[in-house]
């Protein structure tokens, strides 16, 4: 494919994603129930209420991340679910130590396809809403930096601490830590 509709391609996932995360995923209808995790309690503001960015860079630092009551995580989705798997299937599938700018592309088009996939499907209450965007932040930010710099320790280091987190503060069942299998 043409460099430059590669690129033009890029920028269009790219504004669609902020375009729907800005819209919110946090949809009222049609909710996904199949988390038994506890109702979480915490302290926040809802999607609605915050500002909407001008980039992704400020999205992920909006506010402060939702607090969880101690031992209890964020409730799933089907789609949340499944974008996440495929992310961390992705991150498995390129050893670190050999990231080249080719597979370092093919990762960060990747994240930025799930992350889309998991915002334009998202039936996540607010507060669970408002952590996942935080990570999703830090992951279209690590996307970006394995596109400028593979070797980057904001780039796959980064991606490998979201989804380290993503497991701690999110009850996705059968979730396995990154190079453990599935």
């Amino acid at each position: 494919m043409n460099p430059a509709i590669r690129s033009g391609t890029r920028v269009a996932l790219v504004a669609t994603t902020v375009v729907l995360l800005v819209s919110g995923c946090n949809r009222i209808d049609d909710r996904n129930s199949e988390s038994s995790a506890p109702a979480p309690t915490s302290k926040s503001i809802s999607h609605d209420q915050h500002a909407a960015p001008a980039s992704h860079d400020a999205h992920a630092d909006h506010s402060p991340a939702p607090i969880l009551a101690e031992g209890q995580r964020w409730p799933t989705d089907e789609a949340l679910r499944a974008a996440m798997t495929r992310i961390r299937e992705a991150v498995e599938r390129i050893d670190p130590q050999q990231l080249q700018t080719a597979n370092a592309n093919v990762l960060a088009t990747a994240v930025e396809q799930d992350v889309a996939y998991m915002v334009s499907n998202c039936r996540l209450e607010p507060e669970p809403d408002a952590a996942l965007h935080l990570l999703i932040g830090r992951m279209m930010n690590a996307a970006a930096a394995l596109r400028k710099d593979p070797m980057s320790d904001a780039g796959m280091p980064q991606l490998m601490a979201v989804l380290h987190e993503y497991q701690a503060t999110f009850d996705h069942p059968g979730w396995t830590a990154v190079g453990q299998g599935h």
